[in-house]
């Protein structure tokens, strides 16, 4: 009960200081980008307005003034706003909370979700780091979470990513469950799962992990996992279609409509755009963003490096796919985004950063305190 209670300490003092670092982001106007009208308007949509008017209002409006000053061929062109309004249809759960909270929030709404998507998001980061290691590494990990710009920045905007990690991670958290403690945690995963599906498209990290897990496994829990995982997500990939070719080729194209879609203008373009993403990238490290940068890399290098034989567990093979998965995502589409898109991949890289912190405990006698007991041979993969 006394270590129940200060790992509960522990959490809300961590939530705390996730939402004290978004205090500006609650305090100062709203900053709309073009991804954030399109939330806008679908909140406005499923609270009975007509698609269209709701799109006219959110970016012919005063919410958009600002994007139509700047960006005149695109936010300000009617055109431009209905061909890409299709992209974001699938993406319900944030519009729709905003919609519950409008009456109270106003026009914060769709910010004042992503803020709390953040908060959940550290707390979900640590949730997972407990499942592992000891509570000084989780808690230090997690406030090098709290620490990383990419993620508090993009979760500063009324946007969808906060909630894409958080999801991403309870769905990690809860298939750990599901193969170590119980095919009871199959609910909470498949309730992940379909949450996720309708919040961000990187849905398929986690099952492409689950796959992971899967071949290495090869249980009959690792294959329910996988099955609720394809099952969960079907629902919103039978509503919703997703046009790829059509979003493949506009990123690709100035993220302007293309008149040509076809796979071979895809790979045409890819490699340009694949050359100025780490030509931008780099960049972009060089003008600050090291910290993000080294959380990345260093976290998914050690995930790899340290994640074998006696660490070699469910949760090291579970990450490591869901962080090639990760990397996957974020080449399908090589358009740089200051990091946002790079964001799926930071629960595997704090768990990256905690196996490191666990070997330097294992190797400098005075982190003894911060030391991971070995774990049961029933639970070594």
């Amino acid at each position: 009960m006394r270590k129940a209670g200060l790992t509960l300490l522990v959490a809300a003092a961590l939530a705390a200081i996730a939402l004290l670092t978004m205090a500006g982001s609650l305090g100062d106007p709203v900053r709309w980008t073009p991804d954030g009208l399109f939330y806008q308007a679908r909140s406005l949509e499923l609270q009975g307005t007509d698609r269209d008017v709701a799109l006219e209002r959110v970016f012919q409006g005063p919410l958009g003034a600002e994007l139509r000053r700047i960006d005149p061929d695109r936010s300000g062109d009617p055109d431009w706003v209905a061909y890409n309004a299709k992209f974001y249809e699938r993406r319900i759960t944030v519009p729709a909370a905003a919609a519950a909270l409008e009456p109270v929030a106003g026009e914060r709404a769709v910010l004042d979700i992503s803020v709390a998507g953040y908060v959940a998001a550290i707390l979900a980061i640590f949730a997972l780091l407990l499942l592992r290691f000891r509570l000084p590494i989780a808690a230090a990990v997690t406030l090098a979470t709290i620490a990383l710009p990419a993620l508090r920045y993009h979760s500063s905007f009324p946007l969808t990513d906060s909630w894409g990690v958080a999801l991403q991670t309870a769905a990690f958290v809860c298939g750990l469950f599901a193969l170590e403690r119980g095919r009871r945690w199959l609910l909470p995963w498949v309730a992940a799962i379909v949450l996720l599906s309708f919040t961000r498209d990187s849905v398929w990290i986690p099952i492409i992990a689950a796959l992971g897990v899967t071949l290495n496994l090869r249980s009959k829990d690792s294959l329910l996992l996988l099955g609720s995982a394809f099952a969960a997500a079907l629902p919103a990939l039978l509503i919703f279609s997703l046009p790829l070719q059509d979003l493949l080729a506009t990123m690709l194209n100035g993220i302007q409509p293309s008149a040509d879609t076809s796979w071979a203008f895809i790979a045409d373009r890819y490699p340009g755009a694949f050359v100025d993403l780490l030509q931008a990238e780099g960049g972009h490290v060089r003008d600050g963003a090291w910290y993000s940068a080294a959380f990345l890399l260093c976290g998914l290098a050690l995930l790899f490096l340290l994640g074998w034989g006696k660490r070699r567990t469910a949760a090291t093979t579970f990450l490591q796919a869901g962080a090639l998965a990760g990397i996957a995502y974020i080449l399908v589409v090589p358009i740089f985004s200051a990091f946002r898109l790079e964001l799926v991949c930071v629960p595997m890289a704090a768990y990256g950063l905690a196996l490191g912190a666990e070997w330097a405990s294992e190797r400098f006698p005075k982190l003894a305190w911060a030391r991971t007991p070995a774990l049961p041979a029933a639970r070594q993969r």
